[in-house]
């Protein structure tokens, strides 16, 4: 039987349209897993009229990890610095899967705190340097997303036998 994984997704706004590409992909990796079976939660299933901070809170209560969407607009966002991401880097808090979304300067931008994560970015021995998503193209967009779904499945073999 699989074990149910409940994935909080964080992105900014901003990239919505990118994030939604990007996780179209990521799941069609993930529905077929042997392991897991993966519910991803996003502000976008907030519906009309409910609370949507109250609504996020909960969603990350109870959510068993967060898939969090790196961009200079991420970074940049006030409510994902205060709401989001301290439940995913305190000591003792939920697993965090950092994925670079769009390209950020690793030097000249504040991290927030995910300085000290292994940040996902697709590598290849022809790249000058590793790819975010959105320096991905097409079938390079399909190897993002395997290779993190193998790597996203090897962390959860870790943190759920724990």
């Amino acid at each position: 039987m699989k074990k149910k994984i409940i994935v909080f997704v964080s992105y900014a706004r901003a990239n919505r349209d990118l994030a939604t590409r990007f996780l179209k992909k990521f799941k069609e990796q993930a529905s077929p897993s042997k392991h897991y079976h993966y519910v991803f939660w996003r502000d976008a299933d907030i519906l009309v009229g409910e609370k949507w901070h109250e609504a996020i809170q909960e969603a990350l209560s109870q959510c068993d990890v967060g898939l969090v969407l790196i961009s200079p607009a991420f970074l940049g966002s006030q409510y994902i610095q205060d709401h989001e991401l301290p439940k995913f880097l305190k000591c003792g808090g939920k697993a965090v899967i950092p994925v670079l979304l769009q390209p950020i300067d690793v030097d000249r931008h504040d991290l927030k705190g995910l300085q000290r994560t292994q940040i996902f970015r697709l590598d290849r021995p022809r790249f000058a340097s590793p790819k975010a998503y959105g320096e991905c193209s097409g079938a390079q967009r399909d190897q993002f997303a395997l290779e993190l779904f193998r790597q996203v499945e090897a962390r959860l073999d870790k943190v759920v036998s724990q």
